[in-house]
């Protein structure tokens, strides 16, 4: 099914005052679609040696709901965020801040508007969704040209959000789901910001109907505005008991809206975490509780935001009546904290079946006397009957900065390791003369798209380079899947490894440390 352009003349009348221009549009779609493929055609003028003026901003691709949707007046095409849509937004105006010091020595362009400190090409790819940026990424494929750029979007709405593909001339550039979405009736828009920005064959070339809806979540509410605040921690019970038998998909949402007293100033360590009964009690017969984290985030600097993210992978955690917990380390003003889940019905892509702790707490780096190794010890965990497959997910950000060397932990890159190795099943386990009885993965801790981060701008120093985290952004795992053809055996042992690093300023300031939460999760 292919549904041709209409030009902008025909709708002129319907359309509010806009930043920039509309270029084109197509006929909405019959009903709410289940898959959606759009293309278009971009030129953008290749860049001089400043980049682009203030003029030329970028383009912006809106999908939206013809019967709900509208364009705000104040709507921009560069930064497309309008109610009841998915846009798309080529961006090519990330200016460089200024880097020059007042007569105190203070650079203030640490703090202001502008991200791009470290000067990279100013060509970014965003999603945006239901009036909010949710990615924001650098291209590594060059589009500003000058010539034509073939544009292609697929989306596919999944259980609880959809799957975004973005294309730019064959290159995938984004492939990525958002969450908390629902299938809607669509047509397309497109407009750009800077007159020599070029439009041409917009259209929508395939449409799959959704033939039926999609199942609407149990939601349940762990915290609703509650204030969090002096280094607090929150703490409620949750019945679990109405969710449905089958959950193919858990999202978990946190927000983080303005107390009274306004927001907190700085970007605090932010944590959600469920208690598990061990089916021990202390001495004084109460239940031993073990914590697993659910949901780990950075606060931002001066404001609030809205973050989804797939737990489904701790769905066993989730049963009976447990305690949730929440705690931000912040000693000035604070924060409203809002955390739900969504339990929706279905069939998960894979089963799992148990959950179990590896690491947990802070690790201190680069001290000799305390070696890094101690804390992250081998783990050996017997595999639960029934598991053939497993992964490890591991919650890792760095902590500390000058005079720690090498301006650790926070500021500082580091590569580390993880092996995962199988034990000898009852079958032996000499599969391809061992070749999959241990398997290893590497990962740099290191993020450099900070000052992407859609929870911006910001009051404080959140566009610089961190250890694994983003000042108002939520801290995904690193996942590291076993290999389909690895022997699971009756025990794994799991074992991750710094690279090297000695702190020659301990004892000047706080320790450099990772703050680590790490999981293995076993499926059927």
């Amino acid at each position: 099914m292919r549904i041709s352009i209409v030009m902008l003349a025909l709708f002129i009348c319907s359309l509010p005052v806009l930043g920039g221009e509309l270029r084109a549009r197509t006929a909405p779609t019959e009903g709410a679609v289940e898959s959606v493929w759009v293309s278009l055609r971009a030129r953008f003028p290749e860049p001089g040696a400043d980049g682009y003026s203030g003029e030329h901003k970028g383009l912006g691709l809106v999908l939206i709901d013809p019967d709900r949707g509208s364009l705000s007046e104040g709507f921009v095409w560069d930064e497309p965020n309008t109610d009841h849509s998915i846009a798309i937004a080529l961006d090519v105006h990330n200016q460089i801040p200024d880097k020059s010091a007042d007569e105190n020595g203070r650079v203030m362009g640490w703090f202001d508007a502008d991200g791009n400190w470290y000067e990279r090409p100013q060509r970014e790819v965003s999603v945006h969704a239901n009036g909010m940026e949710r990615i924001n990424v650098r291209s590594d494929y060059e589009f500003r040209t000058g010539e034509w750029v073939d544009v292609d979007v697929h989306v596919r709405y999944v259980l609880g959000g959809a799957r975004v593909i973005v294309m730019l001339d064959g290159h995938a550039v984004i492939d990525q789901h958002l969450w908390d979405l629902r299938p809607m009736r669509l047509h397309a828009m497109v407009g750009v910001e800077g007159d020599d920005i070029e439009v041409s064959d917009l259209a929508i070339t395939r449409v799959v109907s959704l033939e039926e809806p999609m199942p609407e979540p149990v939601t349940l509410t762990a915290f609703d505005a509650q204030l969090l605040q002096n280094a607090a921690t929150l703490r409620n019970d949750v019945d679990f008991t109405p969710i449905p038998e089958s959950v193919g998909r858990v999202i978990a949402t946190l927000s983080l809206s303005e107390p009274e007293m306004g927001y907190d100033h700085w970007d605090k360590k932010g944590t959600v975490a469920i208690r598990v009964p061990t089916g021990e009690t202390d001495e004084e017969g109460n239940a031993v509780t073990e914590r697993f984290e659910v949901f780990r985030y950075i606060t931002p600097y001066r404001r609030g935001w809205t973050w989804h993210m797939d737990v489904t992978d701790l769905l066993p955690l989730f049963e009976g009546t447990r305690q949730l917990e929440t705690h931000i380390g912040t000693y000035m003003k604070g924060w409203l904290v809002t955390f739900t889940l969504d339990f929706y019905e279905g069939t998960p892509e894979r089963e799992p079946i148990a959950v179990m702790n590896l690491w947990n707490g802070d690790a201190e780096i680069g001290n000799p006397e305390k070696p890094v190794a101690d804390f992250y010890a081998p783990r050996d965990v017997s595999v639960p009957a029934g598991a053939s497959s497993a992964r490890v997910r591991a919650t890792v950000t760095g902590h500390g900065m000058h005079p720690n060397s090498n301006n650790a932990g926070e500021f500082m890159p580091i590569w580390r390791t993880l092996t995962i190795s199988s034990g000898n099943s009852s079958g032996g386990g000499d599969v391809l003369e061992g070749d999959y009885i241990s398997m290893s993965e590497r990962n740099h801790l290191w993020k450099t798209d900070c000052y992407l981060n859609p929870c911006r701008p910001q009051g404080g120093t959140w566009k610089f380079d961190r250890s694994g985290w983003a000042p108002g952004d939520k801290v995904e795992p690193w996942v590291v899947d076993v290999q389909s053809e690895f022997v699971m055996g009756d025990t794994l042992r799991i074992e991750y490894e710094l690279d090297e690093y000695i702190n020659e300023g301990r004892g000047e300031t706080w320790a450099p440390h990772h703050w680590t939460d790490a999981v293995v999760v076993f499926y059927k």
